[in-house]
């Protein structure tokens, strides 16, 4: 229930609960469904939609770095002149939650290398969850990353890369399991895609876009 979720064999903890938007995408792959979770985490959530709305993804957006039974790297437009447009953003903070005592760095997940599984052994991110994808804090601009297989080492450990949202459907967890990840850390530069679009791409013609 995507509504209600709770701690089971796909959730480490049990997460916020709240409303959901929901956002039906296409990709070369098939159709993808994402529930955004605004409780999950406000700022992400927020800048994701904003950018749906804003039609940013009709510019053919790479799925440039995918690696099997690990992630999907994407976000960098297709039109080059878009990418100026998100910068950077603040990680979460508690202050969305009605608590102003901790500042920024929230989470939902457990932070760090000791919380990477529960007693279960559910992982901390799991297959579909989506994050943006940062190196730092208030890293995150226009990239995200989807989970292609449940993951503990590096994932959803860090405020920056907390999940704002989930695959949803039987077609959507199919379209992640085709995805081409036969480059895997190999495929188009970030820099190429940014300077010269969906055309940094021509060399690769198996990679997959949204």
């Amino acid at each position: 229930d995507a509504l209600n979720p709770k701690a089971d064999q796909r959730y480490m903890v049990t997460p916020p609960a709240g409303p959901i938007t929901l956002v039906c995408c296409a990709t070369t792959k098939g159709a993808l469904s994402i529930a955004v979770h605004p409780n999950w985490a406000p700022r992400g959530a927020a800048r994701f939609v904003a950018m749906v709305k804003s039609g940013y993804f009709s510019s053919k957006v790479p799925l440039f770095r995918c690696v099997r039974n690990f992630i999907c790297q994407f976000g960098v437009a297709g039109d080059p002149s878009l990418n100026k447009r998100w910068r950077g953003f603040k990680d979460e903070s508690t202050l969305e939650y009605g608590d102003g005592t901790h500042g920024e760095n929230f989470s939902w997940l457990p932070l760090g290398p000791t919380h990477r599984t529960n007693e279960l052994g559910v992982k901390r991110f799991s297959r579909g969850f989506f994050a943006f994808a940062g190196g730092g804090r208030h890293s995150r601009s226009n990239q995200f990353i989807v989970g292609l297989g449940d993951n503990d080492r590096l994932c959803g450990g860090s405020p920056w890369e907390v999940p704002w949202g989930e695959a949803v459907g039987g077609e959507s967890f199919a379209t992640l399991g085709r995805i081409y990840t036969g480059y895997g850390e190999k495929g188009p530069s970030q820099g190429a895609i940014g300077k010269e679009g969906h055309s940094a791409a021509d060399a690769f013609p198996l990679l997959d876009f949204m």
